[in-house]
């Protein structure tokens, strides 16, 4: 597997901050820009080292996903899964694909790791009462040399703005790859704006804070024959389309 000349650069940046600089890095690559290959570079890397690693991720499908690329890239390794979702719960690999909700209070489980990664940590809470707080903290209990690396297509979050800072859980973006620049190279699809014909009016949604409350946006998404609208939609419109990506509430 040939990694694009960007998630070359995002590995390269990543680790040339790791080792000359303090603090914990992020990667930035847009939606679709294959950062399971540069979480499984990252590993692969790490291994080199015999560094152990733990890479964290908050849904059974990204699990899955990056334990795939990480295994195409080592294929002679044992690779962990650790998620009550996927009934699985291995903790002595040297390199284990984590859910936070699985894990969240069981860091003493894994032993000793050196390297840690956070895929999609743009929902990493804020404070260290967090599930991902609390892990964190006690993996550095156990090793306080350990070494973070967070990656996102979103290097903020709503209401508190940027995810990066002095005082943040991670300090700065050692690499960013924009979507314009990867559209002109021809690594994205051209983005094109059409209104959808199945529409859902958000009017009457509550919100907190600046965001919909999610169980209200859901019914009101789920409400009617909204969904089989959209699908049937979907196969008119894309019959010619190798691939769609969908974002759903």
């Amino acid at each position: 597997m040939i990694p694009r000349p960007y998630q070359q650069e995002a590995h390269d940046a990543a680790w040339q901050y790791l080792s000359s600089q303090s603090g914990e890095p992020l990667i930035v690559l847009p939606t679709g820009a294959g950062k399971s290959l540069v979480i499984a570079m990252m590993v692969e890397q790490a291994r080199k080292f015999d560094a152990r690693v733990i890479v964290l991720q908050h849904r059974k499908e990204l699990i899955e996903q990056n334990a795939e690329k990480i295994q195409i890239l080592l294929p002679d390794i044992r690779i962990g899964i650790y998620s009550a979702g996927l009934n699985s719960r291995d903790t002595e690999a040297d390199v284990v694909c984590a859910g936070i909700q699985s894990v969240h209070s069981k860091a003493h489980e894994f032993g000793r790791r050196e390297l840690i990664l956070i895929d999609e940590v743009h929902l990493v809470g804020g404070n260290d009462d967090s599930m991902y707080g609390k892990f964190l903290a006690d993996i550095r209990a156990i090793n306080p040399r350990a070494r973070m690396l967070g990656l996102t297509a979103t290097p903020f979050r709503t209401g508190e703005g940027p995810i990066c800072g002095r005082d943040k859980l991670f300090q700065r973006i050692c690499y960013e790859a924009y979507t314009g620049d990867m559209i002109r190279e021809g690594w994205l699809c051209p983005i094109t704006n059409k209104a959808a014909d199945a529409t859902v009016d958000t009017s009457g949604i509550k919100r907190r804070g600046s965001e919909f409350v999610s169980g209200e946006m859901a019914r009101a998404f789920d409400s009617g024959d909204k969904v089989s609208l959209a699908c049937a939609e979907i196969v008119e419109k894309c019959h010619d389309r190798h691939s769609v990506l969908i974002f759903g509430a």
